[in-house]
């Protein structure tokens, strides 16, 4: 029997290269975490790396795999700039990407059950604001070009000294539609995709000289992560759930 050729959404960020960079045998669809959650939530994609709260809202609907984003230490991508501590967030006009899904959630959690604190408005990444929240390529450019700021605040970072736990921003899986065998040959690829991927980051890193660092410091980046997801992503990504259900779901 001919599999059909899975739809695959495709993060264009740069903690996610190890998983395309030589991913074969599916079309790559290109987009944004919180968009790659319409689109699966649409059937307009087969399998993706969902942002965890975009999985957890289709979860009856997927079948998950044991790999993602996870984050033991810091993220180093998922950046508050901000002129104040957390802890002075209260009252704040806090900006944030249009991008994000999960990393927003984190943020609220922090600032509410950590903290203590609550912004006064959520608004647009380009609005007067005290903060503003990037991810991805557009975080690191910020951090390695873009203008300073008196505080910059890895949200990996701050969960892990919170909690003792990892952070996972995005966990892969395949439509429940998908039939068994198409699922299983998919992810046997997508495992020798992430080896391959892991041994080639010197490429990585030069396609991404744009960024602003060294292919080192590419490479240093994405050892940092989990991408296959153990015991500790799990308690983590359980208890930011656990967490996140108790501020509600409000929007930002």
């Amino acid at each position: 029997m001919e599999l059909t050729v899975l739809r695959v959404g495709r993060i264009p960020y740069l903690n996610c290269e190890p998983f395309f960079h030589r991913l074969e045998g599916v079309r790559l669809v290109d987009l944004i975490p919180r968009v790659l959650g319409q689109a699966m939530a649409a059937e307009e994609l087969d399998a993706g790396p969902l942002s965890l709260v975009d999985y957890v809202r289709l979860e009856s609907r997927l079948v998950p795999l044991c790999y993602g984003i996870g984050c033991p230490t810091g993220a180093r991508s998922v950046l508050l700039f901000s002129d104040r501590p957390l802890a002075g967030l209260g009252g704040a006009r806090i900006g944030v990407t249009g991008e994000t899904s999960t990393s927003v959630e984190l943020l609220r959690v922090l600032l509410a059950l950590r903290h203590e604190v609550e912004p006064a408005a959520w608004v647009g990444p380009e609005e007067p604001c005290d903060a503003v929240l990037l991810i991805g390529d557009q975080a690191i450019q910020r951090l390695t070009r873009g203008p300073s700021a008196a505080h910059v605040i890895d949200l990996g970072l701050e969960w892990r000294a919170w909690t003792g736990l990892p952070f996972v921003f995005a966990r892969w899986a395949v439509a429940a539609r998908v039939p068994a065998a198409e699922r299983r040959a998919f992810e046997r690829a997508l495992e020798a995709a992430l080896d391959r991927g892991m041994e080639a980051l010197p490429e990585i890193a030069a396609r991404h000289r744009d960024l602003g660092w060294s292919a080192a410091e590419v490479a240093s980046y994405l050892r940092n992560f989990a991408f296959r997801l153990g015991p500790d992503e799990e308690k983590g990504a359980a208890e930011f759930l656990r967490m996140r259900a108790l501020l509600g779901t409000r929007a930002c």
